[in-house]
């Protein structure tokens, strides 16, 4: 029986072998090299990109979401500073307000400065109240400043001083008004410093009425 005897390649064969391999080797990485803008999101893993990975300065506010960054150490309390701008006053109230806030009331007026009280202003060249059945001379300042006056009054010297009004309560200017009296109508002068006067007659004289910012 004849055996079969396995020869061995030539040195041409083998030589012929290595090229090839060589060849297919050139061709595999030539396949595996990307080529340019081939690489989108679906190709990079999940955290694949660091810090390192990423040149300095080129990422922009837009690449940025805002909604996944902390509060700034030094800014803890930013979130509530717009809360702070509208937030409505607190504590007690003043000017022509009373109470406190956030529901205060309107002050109430102060009470009638009665003249010839003791404290209050003094009447003057025979000037009085016409009796006890009639609204006396008087006068307050409401909480928006307004100086009002009442009585009825008789008696005095045409021309002189009724009574002076105490500071806080006077115009800054001469200020005249209309008032009844018991011949007509005369004319009530309201002097810079405080002095209440009639320009008309010496009969009885109505207060009522009479109003005027103090320091106006």
């Amino acid at each position: 029986m004849r055996h079969f005897r396995p020869q061995r390649p030539s040195p041409a064969m083998v030589v012929a072998l290595i090229a090839l391999l060589v060849a297919l080797g050139g061709t595999g990485y030539a396949a595996f090299k990307l080529p340019n803008s081939s690489v989108g999101a679906k190709q990079i893993k999940k955290n694949a990109v660091t810090s390192i990975k990423v040149k300095n300065h080129s990422l922009r506010g837009v690449d940025i979401n805002a909604k996944t960054l902390g509060t700034v150490p030094s800014a803890t309390h930013a979130g509530s500073a717009d809360e702070a701008t509208q937030a409505g006053p607190v504590g007690a109230a003043g000017g022509a307000l009373t109470g406190t806030y956030p529901a205060p009331g309107l002050a109430p007026a102060e009470n009638w400065h009665e003249v010839n009280s003791p404290g209050e202003p003094v009447f003057q060249n025979g000037w009085m109240n016409t009796g006890a059945t009639d609204v006396t001379a008087a006068f307050y300042k409401d909480p928006y400043g307004v100086v009002h006056l009442k009585g009825l009054i008789f008696g005095g010297t045409n021309s002189a001083p009724i009574f002076v009004l105490p500071d806080g309560y006077r115009p800054t200017k001469n200020l005249i008004q209309l008032v009844w009296r018991g011949s007509g109508s005369g004319k009530l002068i309201l002097l810079p410093d405080g002095t209440i006067q009639f320009q008309d007659g010496a009969a009885a004289a109505s207060l009522d009425g009479v109003t005027f910012r103090a320091g106006e």
